[in-house]
């Protein structure tokens, strides 16, 4: 099967060399390579620069848009005829070495539309590994497949994923006006037009997840802002899991608003239930050190109200409406 790589790639010159390390590594080598390099605060226009001059497969195209949907359309119009799927990469992930090969394989034996496998977070540093395992825990992100390994079988979504040329042909290509969630609108749509998405735990990548508290907020407030776009737009690709964190967090400003007006232990008692249940839940990793397990409670609570604040910012702003 013949397989081109699109990366879209901004502020990533630190972590970008290992990526195309692992990409240039695959026992079933890629036709052509394509990065879609958006302004950068970095040295990224460099790194690209001297990491590619080697390799004819290489294909460099300026995303001056930067949103990670319009690079990927950027590249996918440039793809050659022959070319029979497409491997959508991050910057932060780094594919096993037999990624493509049993990517292809899979997509071969089951005939799905869109095959890949689960997240694998990885972090650096007591936060690091503390942000990963709330990346790899259902205390973090529900119960969504990918993040877990299970068994094969067909889902709603993959991590990154590797597409069938011919299906993103027929349903379109991303909606760059949903800043994080143009994966789920491309799946929803070609689910939609009865092509299959399937997980399968063979296919393997690690994912470099963020580092800090701080970039770790923004994240998932950018996620819980674009589910709402997401929802106006599609609202059958929104699950009960979605709307958690918003809950959660209105929740917790009742909680304070009964503390002010009638019961002042309301607010005290439901944040201790709340990081009561995050300490168990963080006890039970037990390949964490304990400095880990206690930054594993400041992870997860900083998804969940990073998400929740970003639904009602994306809610009060009208930005459903849009």
């Amino acid at each position: 099967m013949r397989i081109e790589v699109i990366v879209p790639v901004r502020d990533a010159a630190a972590i970008l060399p290992d990526c195309l390390a692992a990409i240039r590594g695959q026992t079933l080598a890629p036709a052509a390579i394509h990065l879609s390099v958006a302004p950068s605060r970095d040295a990224t226009e460099l790194v690209v620069a001297s990491s590619t001059a080697s390799d004819p497969r290489f294909r460099v195209h300026d995303n001056p848009a930067g949103d990670r949907g319009s690079g990927l359309n950027v590249a996918l119009a440039t793809l050659d005829a022959e070319t029979e799927a497409v491997a959508m990469v991050d910057a932060q992930s780094r594919l096993e070495p037999d990624y493509l090969e049993r990517s292809a394989a899979v997509m071969e034996e089951t005939g799905a539309a869109v095959v890949g496998g689960a997240m694998h977070p990885v972090g650096e540093g007591v936060v690091g590994r503390a942000i990963a395992a709330a990346l790899s825990s259902a205390i973090g992100v529900g119960d969504s497949s990918f993040h877990f390994d299970g068994t094969a079988r067909d889902v709603e979504s993959v991590y990154l994923g590797v597409y069938r040329r011919s299906v993103l042909d027929t349903v379109g290509r991303y909606d760059p006006s949903l800043l994080r969630t143009e994966d789920d609108d491309m799946n929803a749509r070609i689910r939609a037009a009865g092509g299959r998405i399937r997980l399968d735990p063979s296919i393997r990548s690690r994912y470099l997840g963020r580092q800090t508290l701080r970039g770790l907020f923004r994240q998932y407030r950018g996620y819980g802002h674009s589910k709402v776009a997401l929802a106006a737009k599609r609202p059958g690709a929104i699950r009960l899991r979605h709307l958690v964190p918003a809950a959660f967090v209105g929740a917790i400003v009742g909680a304070a608003v009964i503390s002010l007006l009638a019961w002042p232990p309301a607010l005290p008692l439901a944040l201790l239930a709340y990081v009561g249940g995050l300490l168990v839940a963080g006890s039970l990793r037990t390949e964490l050190a304990l400095a880990s397990r206690l930054a594993f409670v400041a992870a997860a609570a900083t998804m969940h109200l990073g998400y929740g604040i970003g639904t009602w910012q994306a809610i009060l702003s009208g930005a459903w409406r849009r």
